[in-house]
This record gives structure tokens, C-alpha cells and sequence, in this order.
């Protein structure tokens, strides 16, 4: 509130609104002068004075940097620009500056008006720069950029419009009818109204063919970076060893080397652990050592109905986001991989490879060549694949728990009852997005306390539906997992739910299903390399209390 004020005064009661929205405790005052007391001294080694100001504060930053003000000026700088490659390097170098939405993570009413705002300003730019791009003739460079843009800003017709501009001139005039469909349907089943007339327009001229031909295209490498990470809807929390373990790794390959050889990071873990959400963190972690490009593909195994990306149209969709004309991608799976490594010679680019279904799913689209890292997700481990840096999320700690839990809550409730909400985190079987899942709930029943939220959790059979969210339901991570076993995997996993014991040995359950003791351990490691069963010594196995909630509903 402080920043966003650009150093002028903010009312103490502005202050207390932004903090606690309508449940504001009765030492809301004195708590946000403590805030302030502790800020003066975390600030002070930077000059920057926090001071008061009529009934309130004001931050005076005394010439130091702020990110928003670069970016405008950036922008600014970018319009007086009378080059439009230079204009477009410019306004490039302006929207590099973002690592995902402002203030991600933040639900003050308060400050929404200023998220707002801001993100008008980058979606602009953003706009104003892709424009010029297409002018250039950069139509395929863009599209994978322009994809998320669409997704992340439904309503924004001028993005649905650069889209369906750039997939028509990219050759791909189909699917720049079926955006126009996707986003005519929304409108109407979302808002009651029809496309802008100027969109309409667009579509017609599409359907007659009669799009004005595209410029030609600039011959030289894009001055901009490859880039289209979805951007970070929350702060990562409770991963510090994890990252510091995969940046210990990566010194470790890059050592004595000017440019070091190419890496692969593979991360493995159970529905909910956190895995894209943590990679994506290490692609915006790592993005200034690799300068040119950071690309991400949802490679989709445990989508729905297990519909996954094939190797061949991912090696396709990367090609196209790094500028290759359609009409100039090979349509064998051979020339597709020679055409993409080629592609990344001379360049440092980092390419996250999200939800792959095994090693040989992935092998074409690794980054080969000097200077490149791949980040790999997948539910189950990739025993066969050689990697810099193989690592297993766990599920969250203790600490790290009580401070999601904590923090998305926003307010004094979990303070108040720490036995309760440990009792939410053991229910929701220590997972990221379970906890996330119960404390979005808490936040938004005010008038719920913590520990009716656990007793609410604490009957097994309800436990699933009272995690369930708008498109990131815990059942439905695991319903993808389930699918995947086998039937003869998934009566075993059926089984499970039904022993109490937390070590779980392969003899109780070679007499429950009438197994060879050998053949009740062998499904037991398969079941392991599946992240549903945790190994805990040799021959003893442990359920996660939520997967075991989710196997006792399935029986």
C-alpha cells in the first residue's frame, strides 16, 4: 500500500482495511504501527524511510529503484523509439522486468483497484508489442505467447484478435476460426453480447480468405527472448532446500565449463505435491542464466480422459513459438527433433517440460545441445532418464504447512488454534494443494472457526468434496493417477485403503487379494514408482492419509 501510494501519505485506516478487509481485530492499530516499526529497521540499510504522515505513513524511497516505475519508463522510452525493431526490443526489455501478475498472492480489496491498474498498464504494453511483432512478420514467433494471453485474459478481444491474425498467417487458419468460436461462445454464455464489430469483422475476412497479406518477414534473429511461462498466480512457499538443491546441482554440472553442457532437471512427485508450481518457480529463478528463451509445454499425461500432447505436435508447438514458419516444419518425427536442436544452437534457453508421461515421452523434446536446460515434471518417476539433477518432491513439512495454511487464510483464525490446524494438515495428507484448497475455504467462510473446518475433514468420505475447487479439485488430480494403473494395479489400490496399520507389509496384503507374497511386493514398488505409496523400509509401505481417503472412496 505504502509503494503503490508513489510516496504519498496513506491513512492508518487505509491501511488497516488492506490488511484485514472486513474482520479487523480490535488491535488492528497497534499492529500495523508494530509493522511499520519492523519495516523502518529491515529498510534501513537501504535509505529508504518509512514516516509518519497527517493519520497515517508515507514512504519516502529516497532515489532507490522501484520495478513499476522502470517499466513505465521503459515504456516510455519504447515510444519515442522511430525504429519499430528497435520498438519493439525496447518494449521487450520493459515487460522482461515481470515474473507474473502484480502483487500475486495478495486479496486486499483494498489494492485491487491498484492489481488492476497495473496489470492494464503490462497488458498494453504487452499488446502494443505483439502488434508490432506481427507487423514484422514474426506471425509464429508470437502465437505461443499470444495462447496464454487469451487464457489468462478472456475478455481482452484485441489479444483473441493478434491470435487469430497470427495462426492465419502462420498457415493454421482453422484453428484461428475455432479461437473466434471459443471466445464468441464466452461471451455469450458469460456476458449476454456478441464480439466487438471489429472482431466480426476480422472473422469474416478470415472465412473469405480476404485477410490482408502479411508483411514480409523480417529476416534477422528476433532481438526479443523466447518466452511463455504461464504466469505465477502465487508465491512458492516451503521449497528452500528443494531449490537449493537443484541450483547446487546445476553449479556442480556448469563448473570449469565457459558454456556448460546441456542439463536436464527431472522432478517426480504425487498428484497435489506441487510440481508445476515449483518448476515454474525454477524457470523464473534460472531466467538470467538462460537469456534467450524460457518455454514451457503441457505435455498433459494425466490430462482428461489421458488425451497427452504427442511427441510429434509438441516438437510442432516449440518450433513454431521460436519463430520456424509452419509451412517449414518437417512433418516427420525425425526432421521435427534435427529442426528443434538446430534451432537451439548458440543459445541459452531453458525449456520446462510439464506432466510427461514416461522418459521416452520426452527424450525428442530435450534440449541437446550446449547451454540448455530441461525441467521435466511427471507423477512417475523416470528411472531411465539421464539427468543432472533427479529429484522427488516430498510432501510439506510442518512448517512449511502451518505457513500456506497461515498465509492464504490472511487472518488470526489459525494463530488462534495451532492444535486445529495441524489436525487440517494431516487430513490433507501434508499436500500443497489440498491445504491450499482448505484454507481458500476457511477464508471465505469468515465466520467459520479452524477447528470446525477439521471436524468437517476428519470424516473420510466427505473429505474429498470439502477440498474440491473450481477447476484444481484434489479428487480429480488423483482420479488421473488412478486411471492410469492397470485393473489389476487398481483393485490393489482399492485394497489398501482398507488397512489401518501405517507401515503396510507386503504379506497383509498378499491374503487380502490372494497374492504370491512376491507378487504382492512387486505391485507394491510399481505402486511406489506411481507416487500412490510411499516406501518406508525395506518391505514396509506407507499410504498417505489423503490418497487413503481417496481409495477407501473408490472401494
Amino acid at each position: 500500500m505504502l509503494l503503490v501510494a508513489k510516496e504519498k501519505p496513506v491513512a492508518l485506516s487505509r491501511l488497516v482495511d488492506a490488511v484485514w478487509d472486513e474482520s479487523v481485530p480490535s488491535t488492528a492499530s497497534k499492529q500495523i504501527r508494530n509493522a511499520v516499526s519492523d519495516l523502518r529497521q529491515a529498510l534501513a540499510v537501504t535509505g529508504v524511510t518509512i514516516n509518519p504522515a497527517a493519520d497515517g505513513y508515507r514512504l519516502d524511497r529516497m532515489g532507490a529503484g522501484l520495478d513499476l516505475t522502470e517499466f513505465v519508463r521503459q515504456v516510455d522510452s519504447a515510444g519515442q523509439e522511430p525504429d519499430v525493431v528497435c520498438k519493439v526490443k525496447a518494449l521487450r526489455g520493459a515487460l522482461s522486468l515481470w515474473r507474473g501478475r502484480a502483487l500475486a498472492g495478495l486479496t486486499s480489496e483494498a489494492l485491487r483497484s491498484e492489481v488492476v491498474s497495473v496489470e492494464e498498464l503490462r497488458l498494453t504494453a504487452l499488446e502494443q508489442c505483439i502488434n508490432l511483432e506481427v507487423e514484422l512478420g514474426r506471425h509464429s514467433a508470437v502465437i505461443g505467447e499470444l495462447t496464454t494471453a487469451v487464457a489468462e485474459n478472456p475478455f481482452r478481444e484485441r489479444f483473441v484478435a493478434q491470435l487469430m491474425i497470427a495462426l492465419c498467417r502462420s498457415g493454421a487458419r482453422a484453428q484461428a476460426l475455432q479461437v473466434f468460436d471459443a471466445t464468441r461462445r464466452l461471451l455469450r454464455d458469460e456476458l449476454g453480447v456478441d464480439p466487438e464489430p471489429q472482431l466480426q469483422e476480422l472473422h469474416l475476412q478470415i472465412l473469405s480468405s480476404d485477410l490482408p497479406p502479411a508483411a514480409p518477414a523480417v529476416v534477422s534473429e528476433p532481438s526479443s527472448p523466447w518466452y511463455n511461462l504461464p504466469g505465477e498466480a502465487v508465491r512458492l512457499t516451503g521449497r528452500d532446500r528443494e531449490e537449493a538443491t537443484v541450483l547446487r546441482e546445476l553449479r556442480r554440472h556448469s563448473d570449469g565449463f565457459d558454456v556448460p553442457p546441456p542439463a536436464v532437471v527431472a522432478i517426480d512427485g504425487m498428484a497435489g505435491v506441487g510440481k508445476t508450481a515449483f518448476a515454474l518457480h525454477l524457470g523464473r529463478r534460472l531466467a538470467t542464466a538462460y537469456p534467450d528463451g524460457q518455454l514451457f509445454v503441457d505435455l498433459g499425461a494425466h490430462g482428461i480422459e489421458g488425451r497427452w500432447t504427442e511427441v510429434s505436435s509438441a516438437l510442432s508447438m516449440l518450433l513454431r513459438t521460436v519463430g520456424v514458419p509452419a509451412e517449414s516444419i518437417p512433418d516427420d518425427l525425425d526432421g521435427r527433433h534435427a529442426a528443434w536442436q538446430s534451432r537451439l544452437l548458440g543459445k541459452r534457453v531453458l525449456i520446462l517440460l510439464d506432466d510427461a508421461a514416461s522418459t521416452s515421452h520426452v527424450t525428442p523434446l530435450l534440449a541437446s545441445v550446449p547451454g540448455c536446460l530441461t525441467v521435466v515434471t511427471s507423477r512417475r518417476r523416470l528411472t531411465s532418464m539421464h539427468s543432472t539433477c533427479h529429484l522427488s518432491l516430498p510432501e510439506f513439512t510442518i512448517a512449511a504447512g502451518r505457513a500456506l495454511f497461515s498465509s492464504v487464510v490472511g487472518d488470526e483464525r489459525p494463530l488462534a488454534d495451532a492444535a486445529a490446524v495441524d489436525e487440517i494438515l494431516r487430513h490433507c495428507g501434508w499436500l500443497p494443494l489440498a491445504i491450499r484448497s482448505a484454507a481458500v475455504r476457511l477464508r471465505h467462510r469468515t465466520n467459520w472457526s479452524v477447528s470446525y473446518m477439521a471436524a468437517r475433514l476428519a470424516d473420510d468420505q466427505s473429505r474429498l468434496a470439502e477440498l474440491s475447487m473450481e477447476n484444481t479439485g484434489v479428487a480429480a488430480a488423483f482420479d488421473m493417477s488412478f486411471y492410469w494403473l492397470d485393473p489389476e494395479h487398481q483393485r490393489l489400490f482399492r485394497l489398501l485403503g482398507h488397512i489401518d496399520d501405517q507401515d503396510i507389509e507386503p504379506i497383509q496384503l498378499a491374503t487380502m487379494a490372494g497374492l504370491s507374497i512376491a507378487r504382492a511386493t512387486r505391485l507394491l514398488e510399481e505402486l511406489v514408482d506411481s507416487h500412490l505409496l510411499t516406501s518406508t523400509g525395506q518391505g514396509r509401505y506407507r499410504m498417505n492419509e489423503l490418497v487413503r481417503a481417496y481409495s477407501l472412496q473408490l472401494a
